[in-house]
C-alpha cells in the first residue's frame, strides 16, 4: 500500500505567525551508504503561499515511498516549491572531512545552487523576494547576487544534529572554497522532520531521487557491486563485489568495507 502523503502544516503556519516569510526544508541522504555520495536536498518555500494551499498528493518522508512513488513526488516537488535543489560531496572529500563536515559542504552546494537557480527565474524571483529582498538586482540591470537568502527565512533540518550550520574547521577550507563564506539563515532541526514536515519531506524526496539516478548510473560502468538496487548501501551483493574485486573509486575509503579491504587494489 502507499504511504499517505502529509497534509499537516502547523510548523509551517507557526513560523509563518513568528515573523518568517520564506522556509527551507532539508534533508540528506547516503549517509549510511558505503559507496557513493552523500547528498542533500533542500527546497525553498513562501510560507504564505504554502500555508494557503493544500500539500499536493503524495509528499512524504522519501523512504516511504516506492521509487515511482517518489519519481512522481519529485515532479510535484519541483512544481509546488520556489525552488529546490541537490548538493552532494564525493566519497573522496568525505573521507577527508568526515561525515558532519561532508553534510555540512553538501547542504551549502545545495543552498547555493538552489539560490542560483532563484536568481535566474527573472520576475518570479523578483515576485517571491521582494523589490528589496536579498536576491534582487545589482542595481544595473545584471544578475542578481546568487549568495544572500530572502529575510526573514528560516531553515528547517531533519534530525536531532545541526550539522548543517556546524563551524567550520581549518582543515576543511580548502574543501569548502566559496561555500565556506556562505552566510546560512538560522537552522532548527526537527526530529523525523521528513516524516511529518511537508517542507522537509519535499527535500527529502528530490535528494533521494537525484542521488538514487547518480548510482543507477553508475552501475553500469561498476556492475560487480548491485548498486541498480542497493543505491551504495551494504547489501549482501555489494559486500561481496568488494571482497572479490576491491573497493571502486567510488567507496568510502574511511568506511569498513569488507574484512579484507585492504587485500584489494580497487577498480580504477
Amino acid at each position: 500500500m502507499a504511504a499517505r502523503g502529509l497534509t499537516d502544516l502547523s510548523v509551517e503556519r507557526g513560523l509563518l505567525s513568528e515573523g518568517f516569510d520564506f522556509v527551507i526544508g532539508v534533508d540528506e541522504v547516503g549517509r549510511g551508504a558505503l559507496a557513493g555520495p552523500v547528498s542533500v536536498g533542500v527546497a525553498l518555500f513562501d510560507l504564505r503561499a504554502l500555508t494557503s494551499a493544500e500539500v499536493p498528493a503524495g509528499i512524504h518522508d522519501s523512504k516511504q515511498l516506492s521509487a515511482q512513488a517518489r519519481q512522481d513526488a519529485t515532479d510535484r516537488v519541483r512544481s509546488w516549491a520556489a525552488t529546490a535543489a541537490v548538493g552532494s560531496t564525493t566519497p573522496a572529500e568525505l573521507d577527508e572531512v568526515g561525515m558532519t563536515m561532508a553534510l555540512n559542504l553538501a547542504g551549502r552546494r545545495a543552498m547555493l545552487s538552489m539560490l542560483g537557480e532563484l536568481a535566474g527565474v527573472g520576475s518570479a524571483g523578483d515576485a517571491l523576494v521582494g523589490s528589496e529582498g536579498s536576491v534582487g538586482s545589482d542595481g544595473s540591470g545584471g544578475a542578481a547576487s546568487v549568495r544572500e537568502f530572502p529575510e526573514r527565512t528560516m531553515v528547517l533540518l531533519d534530525g536531532r544534529h545541526d550539522w548543517l550550520s556546524a563551524p567550520l574547521t581549518l582543515d576543511t577550507l580548502g574543501i569548502f572554497g566559496d561555500c565556506a563564506d556562505l552566510e546560512l539563515p538560522p537552522v532548527r532541526t526537527v526530529i523525523k522532520g521528513d516524516g511529518s514536515v511537508p517542507a522537509i519531506a519535499a527535500a527529502s524526496i528530490v535528494a533521494k531521487v537525484a542521488r538514487d539516478e547518480t548510482m543507477i548510473a553508475l552501475a553500469e560502468a561498476y556492475p560487480h557491486y548491485g548498486w541498480e538496487s542497493n543505491v551504495g548501501y551494504g547489501t549482501a551483493k555489494h559486500r561481496q563485489g568488494i571482497t572479490e574485486l576491491g573497493p571502486s573509486i567510488h567507496h568510502r575509503r574511511s568506511f569498513r568495507l569488507s574484512a579484507d579491504t585492504g587485500a584489494k587494489e580497487g577498480l580504477s
